[in-house]
């Protein structure tokens, strides 16, 4: 029973984290008019199923065990993935991306502090600085890269279209993998212990990939065009940056969102241009975003988890 039931909230829980981080890759590429949505949407799918299946093993410990020192019920569980997947269908109903990874760490605090389990603070703290350097770092490397990329011109106007749409692509590709070997390893290493992890990781890849095709696009529209004016030295350097931060947290095992560090990368990207080119009304909502949602999570689950007791 609680295998079904955790199958069924984990489709739901990834399938509108697909619609939700579908814009970490699809944005930038498509806001940069390289490509349609559409098509930014299958390179999502693409890199995050190639992402989880070489690389989401990497995160199977990082709740129980780098942040929890012990190991929830499958009742808690349940209770994870349904906090989270009522902070994705929020977030997503007004247009922005969440930080998943906030989201699943809050109310796994949250169910281990009712529960009794104990805390892992080193742990919580190592990951907690890095969610505080992920935009920073991306959004560093990806103002350097833009300032280098500008500097070097391509003789023709379509050469430079061409040239940098392939290379965003990739960079799009490549943060989707990302995004699949962290945030889906994160998940399934969740639930791994129930569910098995190639069982876990099957299901995890096939509901991101219908959530992103299926409702991709109207998150994919705020990173692309909400954030920044993006061009072309500045889409693949934006792309660029916050993947190659993520993909380097994912070698030693630790959960960093992938929104905080596309959309880091895009403000980089953004400043190489100007302070212009920033788009302050929308940085300000994902900053409280962002601050809110492992708070509102850890609280939600806590709560429900009492009212489960009683």
């Amino acid at each position: 029973m609680f295998s079904i039931v955790l199958i069924v909230l984990t489709a739901l829980t990834l399938g509108m984290t697909g619609a939700n981080n579908a814009s970490n890759a699809a944005g930038t590429v498509a806001g940069s008019k390289f490509t349609s949505y559409k098509y930014g949407i299958l390179i999502f799918v693409a890199g995050l199923a190639l992402g989880a299946l070489m690389e989401g093993n990497k995160l199977t410990g990082a709740i129980q065990g780098k942040t929890l020192m012990g190991e929830l019920p499958s009742s808690s569980l349940e209770l994870i993935l349904g906090v989270t997947l009522a902070m994705i269908l929020i977030a997503t109903a007004v247009r922005l991306p969440l930080p998943m990874t906030q989201a699943v760490f809050g109310a796994s605090i949250g169910c281990g502090i009712f529960m009794g389990v104990p805390l892992n603070t080193a742990g919580i703290a190592i990951i907690l600085a890095s969610w505080a350097a992920t935009p920073f770092l991306a959004a560093g490397i990806s103002f350097l890269l833009s300032k280098a990329l500008r500097r070097r011109s391509i003789n023709s106007v379509g050469g430079t279209v061409f040239v940098y749409g392939m290379m965003t692509m990739a960079a799009s590709f490549y943060t989707a993998y990302c995004f699949g070997a962290n945030t889906l390893g994160l998940v399934a290493g969740v639930v791994t212990e129930d569910l098995g992890w190639a069982t876990a990781i099957i299901t995890a890849v096939a509901a991101s990939a219908a959530g992103g095709v299926l409702m991709g696009e109207r998150v994919a529209r705020t990173v692309g065009e909400r954030v920044s004016s993006l061009g072309p030295p500045t889409a693949f350097a934006s792309q660029f940056g916050g993947a190659f931060i993520v993909h380097i947290f994912t070698q030693g095992g630790i959960p960093v969102s992938v929104s905080h560090a596309i959309i880091g990368g895009v403000a980089g990207g953004g400043l190489a241009k100007g302070t212009g080119a920033i788009n302050r009304q929308t940085a300000v909502k994902l900053a409280v975003l962002w601050f809110a949602t492992p708070v509102l999570s850890m609280g939600m689950a806590w709560l429900v988890q009492a009212a489960s007791a009683l």
